[in-house]
């Protein structure tokens, strides 16, 4: 039996017992045990609102180094929608995706055009008849999980779908096997760089149905953020590089991937509590 690897992990010295994450854990995966928190890994969903919540920093998300990305031949960045909000008066998303190549990237290809594909997908999939409704957005390995976890019976209402995160890395690696047939699949790292711990144990554990996530590393968005601080003070004009449209973009917004369906008969909800809420009605 294959041990589930998480992304959320506990400082048991820094712990006090307070009971701030018991209270806020929306899958009921941690207990006061000696003193200090104890998490039920076979119920932690790795939503991370643990470690938004702990006032003593005794949780922590379990990212890949930074440094491990050189032992690829070819690394290919994938940046989320997310990370373009990250900087303040950000003209030209172009300047951050030049930022990633002169860190040490040979290739970039945003989620963001990944995205634009769901939605397409997505727009398609609400005509088909007989489906279970309301249809529930499968982009979030933290609902699916929550779903699977307390609310097994809305299961059927996910959509069919790779998350764009995971479509992005299968792209993206093909079009470097295409476009460098010299390359072998070990040579090639598809790197995400997250805003979340989720995604760290979605690709560690391949929770994409396959056997393997086209994902070889989960890399922090903060760590990123200062490096790209550095690299993004060039004063020449970059060469046009994304892709994406504001579909794709939108999708860091709270709402944004509903919006894209062109439609007002959508819910949308952000933050666990309200997400809880309106699974539970």
């Amino acid at each position: 039996m294959s041990v589930y690897r998480h992304s959320v992990s506990l400082e048991t010295e820094k712990c006090k017992g307070c009971t701030h994450c018991l209270r806020r854990c929306p899958t009921e995966a941690i207990r006061i045990r000696d003193g200090h928190a104890v998490i039920n890994t076979e119920r932690c969903i790795d939503c991370g609102e643990c470690i938004r919540l702990c006032p003593h920093k005794a949780k922590k998300a379990i990212y890949d180094p930074l440094e491990s990305i050189s032992k690829f031949k070819y690394k290919i960045a994938l940046p989320p929608p997310t990370l373009y909000g990250q900087f303040d008066n950000l003209d030209d998303v172009d300047c951050m995706l030049k930022g990633l190549l002169d860190y040490g990237f040979d290739d970039v290809f945003e989620v963001a055009c990944a995205a634009e594909m769901v939605t397409e997908y997505t727009r398609h999939y609400l005509k088909t008849e007989n489906i279970h409704r309301p249809v529930i957005s499968s982009a979030c390995p933290v609902i699916v999980r929550l779903i699977s976890l307390r609310f097994p019976t809305l299961a059927k209402h996910l959509i069919p779908i790779m998350p764009p995160v995971e479509i992005a890395g299968k792209l993206a690696r093909e079009k470097a096997k295409k476009e460098h047939p010299e390359l072998k699949d070990e040579d090639i790292g598809v790197v995400f760089i997250s805003p979340c711990t989720a995604k760290v144990s979605y690709v560690k554990n391949a929770l994409c149905g396959e056997k393997k996530s086209n994902i070889d590393l989960v890399v922090s968005m903060s760590d990123m953020y200062f490096e790209l601080l550095d690299t993004m003070k060039s004063e020449i004009a970059p060469e046009p590089l994304s892709r994406t449209g504001m579909i794709g973009v939108n999708w860091a917004t709270s709402g944004g991937e509903s919006a894209g369906l062109m439609t007002d008969n959508y819910l949308s909800a952000d933050g666990m509590e309200n997400v809880v809420k309106v699974l539970e009605e």
